[in-house]
């Protein structure tokens, strides 16, 4: 299979869990703590890790000491990185977190060349640029008529952006050398650790997850099991494309993923109110279908 075919699978997925982890925000913690949410997504993968031994159970042999501790601490990253987005969700509404994931492809590129000397060639560079271009301009309206700046904003999504292109950068230093099932296994047991420690630690966590378990049981287990086992395919789809591409390119393909918020959200609209939202007005409609044609020619350009 093509990797670009492989790297699409990631802002598709990304952009589901995006509407999904707002519905969950808004309906199940309201002005409460995401930590209850992050708490799944880390346990989540020890579904992850149990499939994983049963492909590949000599994954304890194989690795060495200090590998498995860069992937773990990876895998701790990751995790992080999660956290800072939903905080960021919490008080922002999907189709304006998205379009601060464009960031991720000029992190990435500064980290890969500086970490595994890749470089890009004209075409790479032009549909990259194409990429992250157009997902900025869908966003456009969520700026018009204001200028105030939203430091907390900027700062999580900042910070979450610096830490996946950093996750992946990591991932493929070693992986490329380690194998892939081997590298994965140990970054998921990273992100599981974090979990744990901060279940044990922090006590808000621990309570808000209790509660959810509680309280919404069957509805919150079913939710969440769906959503991060979504999520769980893309954050892996996006590292296996990575080994077969230059990690800019390959992130700059998640500059689809504001036009696919956008789709979602205007089917969800349509069809289901009550999940999500999403504004049906001609000039915001205009504005989308503007980002959505720069992105398909830099898409188109990336894979010839």
């Amino acid at each position: 299979m093509n990797w670009f075919f492989i790297a699409l699978i990631n802002p598709l997925a990304h952009a589901f869990s995006n509407h999904f982890d707002k519905y969950l925000i808004s309906r199940y913690i309201k002005g409460g703590s995401v930590g209850g949410l992050i708490l799944f997504s880390s346990f989540f993968s020890i579904f992850g890790l149990v499939v994983i031994l049963i492909a590949h159970p000599n994954v304890f042999a194989t690795v060495s000491f200090i590998r498995m501790l860069i992937l773990m601490g990876n895998g701790c990253l990751l995790l992080l990185a999660i956290l800072l987005y939903l905080n960021a969700l919490k008080r922002n509404e999907p189709s304006i977190v998205a379009p601060f994931f464009q960031s991720i492809p000029i992190f990435g590129f500064i980290l890969s060349y500086m970490i595994l000397r890749e470089s890009l060639n004209y075409n790479q560079i032009l549909a990259s640029g194409l990429i992250v271009i157009g997902g900025l301009v869908l966003s456009v309206e969520t700026f018009s008529g204001s200028y105030r700046i939203k430091k907390r904003l900027l700062l999580l999504m900042g910070g979450s952006c610096i830490l996946y292109a950093l996750n992946v950068v990591i991932f493929k230093s070693i992986a490329i050398q380690q194998g892939f099932l081997d590298s994965l296994f140990w970054d998921m047991v990273g992100k599981v650790m974090l979990g744990l420690f901060l279940f044990s630690f922090i006590q808000s966590y621990r309570k808000q997850f209790y509660y959810l378990l509680k309280a919404n049981r069957l509805t919150i287990i079913g939710l969440n099991i769906l959503n991060e086992g979504i999520a769980l395919i893309g954050e892996i789809a996006l590292v296996f494309a990575s080994l077969f591409a230059p990690i800019t390119v390959v992130q700059s393909v998640g500059g689809l993923q504001p036009a696919f918020v956008f789709f979602l959200g205007v089917i969800f609209s349509l069809l289901f109110p009550k999940f999500s939202q999403e504004s049906l007005r001609p000039n915001v409609l205009v504005k989308k279908l503007i980002g959505i044609v720069i992105i398909s020619a830099g898409a188109f350009l990336i894979n010839i």
